[in-house]
């Protein structure tokens, strides 16, 4: 015979409310967090007292820099991202921009590479079959990007209109 359990009513929580416990969590939380001197000293406090090491006072003292994001799917949108950001990272002054690099696979058309910066397309390709032509276009497309982004910043700053934010016009 086998064994039966006995449950009792099970207690139904409403919608839009958080169990208890999970209240009592977060109210935990946010008190320590208000409270000074619980928090973690900041990056600028422990440079100040000597206690970081060279790497993360460079990576602290380096806020204004940008970034290059990659969301690519296949191996050879990887390999155009390695050699893209390479080429990239030579430029001079490349590290105050930010772009990101969108791969949109498809298996009919091969690989379709875009990228942006500024919420603007400044460069688009598709990838080709073959790896090793990946390597001279990510190269190229570094140099025809730089040349865009230096004319989009370029134009950027040029406008100005009280009503306009700098990328409206």
């Amino acid at each position: 015979m086998p064994a039966t359990v006995c449950r009792g009513p099970q207690e139904q929580q409403p919608r839009g409310r958080m169990p208890t416990n999970i209240t009592l969590l977060a109210a935990c939380a946010l008190s320590l967090a208000c409270v000074p001197g619980a928090a973690a000293p900041t990056a600028a406090a422990q440079d100040a007292a000597g206690t970081l090491d060279k790497p993360r006072r460079a990576l602290a003292s380096d806020t204004g820099s940008g970034v290059v994001t990659s969301q690519a799917i296949t191996v050879a949108g990887h390999d155009f991202c390695q050699y893209f950001i390479a080429a990239w990272r030579d430029k001079e002054g490349s590290e105050r921009f930010t772009l990101a690099i969108v791969e949109r696979p498809s298996a009919r058309r091969g690989s379709e590479v875009r990228i942006d910066f500024a919420q603007r397309r400044v460069y688009e390709t598709r990838l080709p079959a073959a790896r090793a032509a990946i390597k001279p276009l990510g190269e190229d497309a570094a140099e025809r990007t730089w040349q865009a982004v230096l004319e989009a910043d370029a134009e950027r700053k040029s406008i100005h209109d009280a009503d306009l934010a700098p990328d409206e016009f």
